[in-house]
């Protein structure tokens, strides 16, 4: 028998789904507080959020540190009594390095270094500096990250800078992911100022203006499962765990308007529901109901991604790690997408006289190994020929992520925009939100935002 029915139901205990609980507490309902049924499908609460300690080194097995801190952030983790444990990295984070025909080269950061990188010949750096005056500066329907950088900044940007970065955040192809959906900032500053560079410009004069101080690279001290820890343990009971939910049912019976099932038969009723899976997991659940719905979700691919940690000696290191790592374009032809330097970043992490790097192999370049050995000596092989790196490993860990990251593809902002009109305009999806990084962004503030946005 289910139990009383819950105000709100969240599928999904990850980042997402912790947090639309957590506003959901801010509300009232009928002059109490709402109750609220977290349900998660593994044995505990992160989704693929979480920290492992082994052998002296603090690894993240998915996000590892927070670009930025949302408002929205900062106030949860000030009522988890959190706020004191959000550290910035390190300020050598400002180093960072890109893989150019074998070898590393110092990501430019200003002017003057753009014009002395090697990593642009004369006539990209020469088109660079034309970009506040290249008219269009809206991004064109569907356009691809490639299309508009190369418009914007000419085809000399695009590799091997952007395709790094985008490699970098999405694991993915700059020439098949979407400008507005996957860099949205870039495109809207473009549109608003005419142009990238004074976007970005006004950008920071704004931000020195308004004294923000939140902007850089942050973990929390205890590592980022503190921060799903925390949040369920601040609802109890609430949280249930080894609740894979495979059926979702419109019922309209009383206070409850959906039913959910999980692979144990148990029922869980709802007022609303919130998705907050990624779109894969939350297509068949909703094809029964609504199967346009579905379609559209099940249509957003994502990229399988390892991320593999390193623990090495400081002395088994030749190169420089002092920064916050490196970034490999496709043109090097290798399976490795990058390099954190994660013990540099946040010291605490690894301990004195020890390097923890942390490695991302695969996304759309290569179909990952069965085998998680084969995975980590692939890791360790393009590593060492990067990083000068000799011996072998003190620890080797392998997360595994399938699906991984999600592709933005051509078209997914209309996408967005046919499932929005779905949930507005079908009365049997009344009460029903998705959220999660399946749609609007893939980090944590992202995550943080798509709450603040969708949920109820």
């Amino acid at each position: 028998m289910p139990q009383e029915p819950a105000d709100l139901a969240i599928v999904g205990g990850g980042v997402a789904g912790l947090f639309a609980a957590w506003r959901a507490r801010t509300r009232t309902v009928q002059g109490r507080a709402p109750v609220v049924r977290v349900l998660e499908a593994a044995a505990a609460p992160g989704g693929v959020v979480a920290t492992v300690e082994d052998a002296g080194f603090r690894i993240e097995r998915a996000a590892s540190s927070i670009r930025g801190a949302a408002l929205e952030l900062l106030a949860a983790l000030k009522e988890l009594g959190l706020g004191s444990e959000l550290v910035a990295a390190a300020p050598c984070a400002a180093k960072r390095w890109v893989a150019f025909r074998g070898r590393l080269e110092p990501t430019p950061a200003g002017p003057l270094s753009f014009l002395t990188s090697p990593l642009l010949g004369a006539g990209a750096k020469l088109r660079l500096a034309l970009e506040p005056f290249v008219g269009e500066p809206v991004a064109r329907p569907d356009e691809t990250l490639a299309s508009f950088v190369a418009r914007r900044f000419g085809a000399g940007l695009v590799d091997p800078l952007v395709d790094a970065v985008v490699t970098g955040i999405f694991a993915g192809d700059v020439r098949k992911l979407e400008a507005a959906s996957a860099l949205p900032r870039m495109v809207e500053l473009s549109a608003q100022h005419g142009s990238v560079v004074r976007g970005f410009m006004a950008a920071a004069r704004a931000r020195k203006r308004e004294g923000i101080s939140t902007r850089g690279l942050f973990a929390l001290r205890g590592g980022m499962g503190s921060l799903v820890a925390a949040l369920a343990r601040s609802f109890g009971d609430a949280v249930t765990c080894d609740a894979r939910i495979v059926a979702l049912r419109r019922i309209d019976a009383g206070d409850a308007r959906w039913e959910l099932e999980d692979s144990r038969g148990r029922l869980v009723r709802a007022r609303e529901v919130v998705l907050a899976t990624p779109a894969w997991a939350a297509a068949p659940l909703l094809a029964p109901l609504a199967p346009d719905l579905a379609r559209e979700l099940a249509a957003i691919e994502a990229a399988n991604v390892a991320v593999v940690a390193l623990g090495v000696a400081r002395a088994q290191v030749g190169a420089d790690v002092e920064g916050l790592g490196f970034l490999v374009p496709r043109s090097e032809n290798s399976p490795l997408l990058g390099v954190l330097f994660e013990s540099s970043l946040f010291p605490d992490r690894a301990a004195p006289g020890r390097v923890l790097l942390r490695c991302m192999v695969g996304g759309e370049r290569l179909a990952l190994p069965d085998d998680e050995n084969a995975i980590a000596e692939l890791a360790w092989r393009e590593a060492a020929r990067y990083l000068r790196l000799t011996g072998t490993p003190e620890l080797r860990r392998v997360f595994v992520h399938k699906p991984g990251i999600p592709q933005y593809r051509p078209g997914h902002a209309r996408r967005l925009a046919r499932i929005d009109a779905l949930l507005a305009q079908e009365p049997r999806l009344a009460g029903l939100k998705l959220a999660g990084w399946s749609y609007r962004g893939i980090a944590v503030n992202d995550a943080v935002r798509s709450v603040a946005r969708d949920a109820p």
